[in-house]
């Protein structure tokens, strides 16, 4: 084959073999044309994902950050309708605590709403396979403290107005259920959340007084 096509080109005319020298290099510059086409392409596919990753990122931390706001002016509401509330009622108990005759006063202690650690658990976490009641506090990747179970249980019982008995347990067990998070162990809970619901527990409370 290769004497045949030698012997071939040895009978061509200089116009012919020039013509296909060009068809040759005509040829070549496609196929190159062609490869850098693709390449182009390849590079273009690879930053658009990129890209729509990055935008995708950015989202979500929106998101995070908008949901930190909204929990944060809920806390900020709330607390300021319980320092209102607050003061109504401490000015109601000192003048009740100034009518009292000495020989009326009687002792009132007034302790936490009783809840079952134990129902508080089934409770928020029954709709999740882990109902494992965890004590650990983890970070989020945007700074927020998230907590277990044991630990949201922890927060609850040790907050002030808990043990003021203004808080019910139950009430701010339903306003954390849908706000689960899960970081790869079981669900946790942003403190924040948990701040809000505590407070906003014990503020439609003492709107029932």
């Amino acid at each position: 084959m290769r004497g045949r096509s030698s012997s071939e080109e040895k009978e061509l005319t200089p116009a012919q073999s020039r013509r296909k020298e060009q068809n040759r290099q005509a040829q070549r510059a496609f196929r190159e044309r062609k490869e850098k086409a693709f390449k182009d392409l390849e590079m273009k596919l690879a930053t658009m994902e990129a890209s729509s990753s990055t935008i995708m990122s950015e989202n979500e931390m929106l998101k995070q950050q908008l949901q930190k706001y909204q929990t944060e002016n809920e806390i900020l509401r709330a607390t300021s309708k319980l320092n209102a509330s607050a003061i109504a009622a401490a000015a109601a108990a000192a003048a009740n605590n100034a009518a009292a005759s000495h020989d009326e006063v009687t002792e009132v202690s007034v302790g936490p709403m009783q809840y079952n650690p134990t129902d508080f658990y089934d409770n928020l976490l029954q709709s999740h396979q882990n109902k494992v009641p965890s004590h650990r506090i983890v970070l989020s990747p945007t700074g927020q403290r998230l907590l277990g179970a044991g630990a949201t249980w922890d927060m609850i019982v040790g907050h002030p107005l808990y043990k003021q008995g203004l808080v019910d347990v139950s009430d701010v067990c339903d306003k954390l259920k849908g706000g689960a998070r899960c970081d790869g162990q079981g669900p946790v809970f942003e403190e924040a959340a948990i701040e809000a619901a505590i407070q906003m527990s014990a503020a439609s409370g003492r709107d029932e007084l």
